[in-house]
């Protein structure tokens, strides 16, 4: 009996020490994260590594062995100060004084300032519009050019970051240093070059002893959260509309990535992670997963209206007993909109974007394989097994759930063109556009090409005013505080000829990004109606984070505002007239919106 209690109490220990120890490593691992960030963006330091993300792994690995505070601080200290050596880690307790003789040569005859400058974040392996730039610091041993001031502002010797990169554990990070020759004053006492060869040694392997950078191993995931999730959180411009903040979503990933058993787990992961952050270009890449999820699908397209799920589409003819209109109730016996729910978890951006795109990829899946679906009819209750028979999709444009409608005359003197499958030539301007009293333009989706924009010249009689639209982060403190912006204008001069018609533009959930600008550039003109629902509420340029692991990250990387400066993001353009399809609209086989853009074009052009 003794000996069987001894092994309970053993026992119980053992059990209640693995949350002591869960939530000592997550204590670890935030700090180090906040730190990694706050030195590698913010702290302009020579001797910062040329591999970040080793020192993210690294670093990773080693805040699951520490076992209290005071191993914390000296663990951080030995690894930042091999990298940012005037960089402070210390205990709030004992708090520590910024001096500024300690980044001071005795002598500063010859030396420059170097600091960071963020237009947005230049990430590796992105070539794209944002760039980030250390002023003073050539940009290679090789290339000996110095990189041109970014904007106008910028921190000065004694600038420097002090706060808690946990409870109880401060940090000072200077933002500007001293530099002569390409180095940066104080240098490291200990050889960064030592730190690589740990770093290199500290690599997760795979059973022959190879290097082995995969999501299997749990320092390689909580590295990507970390270094993901610092770029997010100094350089994405809406964390105002987030879900949670960013504190919450750095410890809610880092939890479940210790917890995730292998790479498509930690895929999920990401997919969460981003989901909070409400970005419609937000899309998680795992270039070594073979997507069997979304492989196929079955023949149906499925739409939202008064409330219910309803069956909009039937793409095979051999596919019958489902009619039109149709309300689907479950789908693998879950209810529809739980198990809409349950895939829109992982999406991100505007509520309309992800029930777009939850519905695309609702019945999505393995091929050869078969989905169950209950509906409810003028025939009563059924349920199908299906069969998905159809290459699968992730995004479609809305004009493919409606009749097919082809380019020319709907009516006499009205044009329709799809611009997400037709091209506008300057041709098709002057020849069709210019004769026709109404021009229905068809942008429920992306456009096919930039040709969409060569109509805007044509609508107006003097030229628009410069209209600021994008406007692109200026980044020099952390946390996105204090944020300039570069404001880029666009202004359109009047060609001709002119179009003198009234158009009328069809728009979804669907149209985001470009679709979005001409949107927003047309919105408002005397001649221009916009008929349908809300557009996605995403648009600007993207910026993409390659991480360890094969994952890619795409955000959008600017603030987009309608051109009248109202909020575009979430909200997208707001048609002129509302219009959602209908239940008997959708059981008779109508493309609603089309039909209402030509009943209002034929009686404004009498």
């Amino acid at each position: 009996m003794t000996r069987i209690l001894v092994i309970l109490i053993t026992l119980f220990y053992s059990l209640s020490a693995f949350p002591q120890l869960a939530e000592r490593q997550q204590r670890n691992l935030e700090a180090f994260a906040k730190l990694y960030g706050y030195v590698q963006y913010f702290h302009p330091s020579s001797e910062a590594p040329k591999d970040w993300a080793l020192l993210a792994v690294y670093g990773s690995k080693k805040m699951l062995s520490i076992g209290n505070d005071t191993e914390l601080i000296t663990e951080l200290n030995g690894i930042f100060n091999r990298v940012a050596p005037s960089v402070q880690i210390f205990s709030s307790s004992t708090p520590q004084r910024f001096d500024i003789k300690k980044i001071t040569p005795a002598n500063i005859e010859g030396y420059s300032i170097v600091s960071w400058q963020h237009l947005g974040f230049g990430l590796p392996l992105y070539t794209s519009i944002y760039k980030s730039v250390r002023l003073n610091i050539p940009y290679g041993t090789k290339d000996k050019k110095f990189p041109e001031q970014l904007f106008t502002t910028r921190t000065k010797i004694g600038s420097y970051l002090r706060t808690d990169i946990a409870k109880g554990i401060s940090c000072i990070v200077p933002y500007a240093l001293y530099v002569k020759q390409g180095n940066t004053y104080p240098a490291a006492q200990i050889s960064t070059q030592d730190l690589m060869r740990e770093m290199g040694n500290a690599l997760p392997k795979d059973s022959s002893g190879k290097p082995s950078i995969t999501g299997s191993f749990p320092e390689v995931r909580l590295a990507d959260v970390i270094i993901a999730w610092n770029i997010l959180k100094h350089s994405y411009p809406y964390w105002n509309d987030a879900s949670l903040p960013a504190e919450t979503i750095l410890s809610n990933s880092i939890k479940k990535a210790m917890s995730d058993k292998n790479p498509e787990d930690f895929f999920k992961t990401l997919q969460l992670m981003c989901a909070g952050i409400n970005d419609g270009h937000m899309f998680v890449d795992f270039s070594d997963s073979k997507d069997e999820n979304n492989e196929a699908t079955a023949a149906l397209t499925l739409t939202e209206t008064e409330g219910k799920i309803i069956v909009k589409k039937i793409n095979d003819k051999k596919l019958t007993g489902i009619e039109l209109g149709d309300i689907v109730d479950s789908i693998e016996h879950q209810d529809v909109m739980e198990y809409l729910l349950s895939r829109e978890k992982y999406f991100s951006g505007s509520p309309q974007w992800k029930r777009s795109k939850s519905l695309v990829m609702a019945l999505n899946g393995p091929k050869n394989t078969s989905v169950l679906i209950s509906f409810t009819g003028k025939n009563g209750k059924r349920t199908f097994l299906l069969e998905r028979n159809v290459k699968g999709q992730t995004y479609k444009n809305g004009y493919e759930n409606e009749p097919y409608t082809k380019q020319g005359w709907l009516k006499p003197h009205i044009y329709y063109v799809n611009l997400s499958r037709d091209s506008v030539t300057k041709k098709l301007i002057k020849e069709q556009f210019c004769s026709a009293k109404a021009i229905i333009l068809d942008l429920r989706g992306y456009p096919v090409n930039d040709e969409v924009f060569n109509i805007l010249p044509h609508l107006i009689k003097k030229p628009l005013k410069k209209r600021q639209f994008f406007f692109i982060p200026q980044i020099v403190y952390p946390d996105f505080k204090k944020v300039g912006y570069k404001r880029n204008e666009s202004g359109t001069n009047a060609e001709s000829p002119r179009i003198k018609g009234k158009i009328y533009f069809l728009t979804d959930a669907s149209a985001q990004s470009a679709s979005e600008t001409l949107l927003a550039q047309v919105k408002g003109l005397p001649n221009v109606t916009i008929i349908g629902t809300p557009s996605s509420g995403t648009n600007g340029n993207i910026n993409v984070i390659y991480l360890p692991g094969k994952y890619t990250i795409a955000y959008t990387g600017m603030i987009t505002k309608n051109a009248d400066g109202s909020k575009h993001h979430l909200k997208g353009i707001i048609p002129d007239i509302i219009l959602t399809p209908t239940i008997d609209g959708i059981r008779n086989g109508q493309d609603e919106s089309l039909n209402l853009a030509i009943k209002i074009a034929r009686e404004q052009s009498r």
